[in-house]
């Protein structure tokens, strides 16, 4: 984590428990999950938060959602920025922050959607801090959408790597206990990032495939049930010029159909 963020200290109530709210997920990626990734973007966040600039709650069109999706959980987000531009930052600044903190919570987990104890969790928390905000004027908020089983999975890898990580060990555990589940047919596609030339890069892609289908194999996932495919750097998760390192493009992903 950023050890720069321990020094400075927001100016209000609400930045103070919202930095604090953001350290404790940051450790917890780092410590409980090994997602060093999500760590060192959520110890950022409460870097910025103590530096007094003012951060919103994640955009869903920032992460990997679909366009019903992205909608539905746009207007969850609506809801809570208006209750905090209404003064709820200033009237209820620790519930404040843990409303804006389980959010991106919420967010951030249901994109990986492996985690399904934490991803309710986290809108439960959620809701519940919704609630003491409405408190003066209640209004009725669509209920948790009732989650379906995932089936989608993604790991991600490091740098010019096709080692599984134990992030990902975990990842392909929970996809594994998916497809026993179904009985469906599985598509994987390994993708790297824009480091590189795009030869070296379409090659890193099928090991990176190879790589996660051998360990769903292993798991029990019948081989002839799934296609495996690599597009190298062609299909970026986050858009990058060319040459750029960014870890969340280093990826392979796990449909079931």
């Amino acid at each position: 984590m950023n050890g720069a963020i321990t020094g400075a200290e927001p100016s209000t109530a609400f930045g103070k428990a919202l930095k604090a709210e953001y350290i404790a997920y940051a450790q917890r990626e780092a410590d409980e999950w090994y997602d060093f990734f999500d760590a060192d973007f959520f110890a950022k966040k409460a870097g910025k938060v103590a530096e007094n600039e003012t951060i919103l709650p994640e955009d869903p069109a920032n992460w990997r959602f679909d366009a019903e999706e992205i909608a539905q959980k746009r207007a969850v987000r609506d809801e809570l920025i208006a209750l905090l531009d209404d003064g709820k930052r200033e009237a209820k600044p620790d519930t404040a922050a843990i409303a804006q903190a389980r959010f991106d919570c919420w967010i951030e987990e249901s994109e990986e959607g492996w985690q399904t104890d934490l991803i309710s969790q986290c809108w439960k928390d959620f809701e519940a801090a919704m609630s003491e905000l409405r408190a003066e004027e209640p209004k009725e908020m669509a209920p948790e959408p009732v989650a379906a089983a995932p089936r989608l999975f993604t790991i991600f890898f490091d740098f010019d790597s096709t080692a599984i990580t134990p992030v990902s060990e975990r990842v392909l555990d929970a996809a594994a206990e998916q497809w026993a589940s179904s009985m469906s047919n599985v598509t994987v596609v390994g993708h790297t990032d824009a480091s590189g030339s795009a030869s070296y890069n379409q090659g890193l892609s099928e090991r990176r495939a190879s790589s996660a289908l051998s360990e769903l194999t292993k798991r029990g996932v019948k081989g002839d049930m799934v296609d495996s495919e690599a597009v190298g750097e062609s299909d970026l998760l986050i858009p990058t010029p060319d040459g750029v390192r960014e870890p969340r493009n280093r990826r392979v992903t796990i449909s079931i159909d």
